[in-house]
């Protein structure tokens, strides 16, 4: 009878599955099966009146085998695919700490580390000088305790440097210097343009250096920055995870995500500066500021930085100026920026122990 060879052939395949032991691999398996299933298309042609008992249930359990298999098996990719990432953040961390060795070499064959241009520089109008300005929600008043801590560890004279603070700040020690703008409306709508521009409209100094209140500034932070030769618009520098991989430092915002670029590479205008760590000219906001209306994850630094760019400003890279953004749920995943979600909120792969989570996309307004 047909369907006694093909109901045969069936469990033979079958049983090369549950065993695990074929040596055709899942490709042949799949091949195989979509033969049987012509060859018993032919002979339900041939008896329409027939019905091969037993048949579609065993046909239902082939299929359900091979889709776990297949899942088993894109798991298993996508494992490998993380692998592969970390080797790729792995040689980054190894870049950031080898960095000072290969400036020093570069600079002694009269090159720079990456050449950089002026841009349309102009003359400040305030004094020199550093004003910080950091925006807060309040929740972490430790991390903001740590980032002033890290500000006043810099030994600069009190006449060249002013700490402000807006956000949320009605806990906030407003003593030794520090000035608290209270904004509790756009902290808690997310609106970090708004903030930042009032920051930097108050600010007393040519410099204004934009941070989150999680960020930590590298006790060398200001030495760097005085030894800058040339001037320039808009800076930044590197910027660490605490595990030393890259946060967001020298980047390209290409189809709305962040990509990493190696850090010989010249400034482009698909760059952008994340809204945690700038730092600005005095004259860059006579004519230019945030979108006092996006609120969370909409892009206010991508937009900042577009309508900057697109008006001549350029960047410039100063890799000795080293921040750290100092949050433990962010890591450099291959030329990307991750942030891990607990595996306790996962509803998905059960058995990876965390899972990956992309940043929201920006939006280019």
């Amino acid at each position: 009878m047909p369907e006694t060879n093909i109901f045969n052939k069936i469990k033979s395949v079958l049983s090369r599955i549950w065993r695990g032991n074929g040596s055709e691999g899942l490709a042949s398996v799949r091949r195989e099966v979509q033969a049987l299933r012509q060859e018993l298309k032919n002979v339900r042609s041939e008896n329409p009146n027939h019905q091969i008992q037993g048949l579609n249930p065993t046909l239902g359990a082939c299929s359900f085998e091979l889709g776990k298999d297949m899942g088993a098996i894109k798991q298993e990719i996508e494992i490998l695919r993380n692998e592969m990432q970390d080797n790729i953040a792995a040689i980054h961390r190894l870049e950031i700490l080898t960095l000072s060795a290969r400036m020093d070499l570069l600079t002694e064959f009269g090159k720079a580390l990456p050449p950089t241009m002026p841009g349309r520089t102009r003359t400040s109008h305030k004094p020199k000088g550093f004003s910080f300005g950091i925006i807060t929600n309040g929740r972490r008043p430790e991390k903001l305790a740590k980032l002033l801590d890290s500000i006043r560890f810099q030994k600069l004279s009190q006449d060249y440097y002013e700490i402000l603070v807006a956000g949320s700040v009605s806990g906030l020690n407003c003593t030794d210097g520090v000035r608290a703008f209270s904004m509790e409306d756009a902290a808690n709508q997310g609106r970090l343009g708004a903030m930042r521009n009032v920051l930097a409209k108050a600010a007393q100094f040519n410099k204004f250096v934009c941070l989150d209140d999680d960020f930590l500034l590298h006790p060398q932070w200001a030495e760097a920055m005085n030894g800058v030769k040339g001037d320039f618009d808009v800076a930044t520098g590197i910027i660490l995870n605490p595990d030393l991989s890259r946060y967001c430092d020298w980047v390209n915002i290409i189809e709305n995500y962040t990509f990493l670029r190696t850090y010989d590479q010249t400034f482009d205008k698909c760059q952008y500066v994340t809204g945690g760590y700038g730092i600005y000219k005095d004259y860059i906001f006579d004519d230019h500021s945030w979108n006092d209306d996006l609120g969370f994850y909409q892009g206010e630094d991508v937009s900042f930085s577009r309508r900057l760019f697109d008006a001549g400003y350029q960047l410039k890279f100063i890799p000795r100026a080293i921040v750290m953004h100092d949050d433990e749920r962010y890591r450099q995943k291959g030329y990307g920026v991750i942030r891990l979600k607990p595996a306790e909120k996962i509803t998905v792969d059960p058995n990876l122990s965390l899972k990956m989570e992309k940043l929201c996309p920006r939006t280019l307004t």
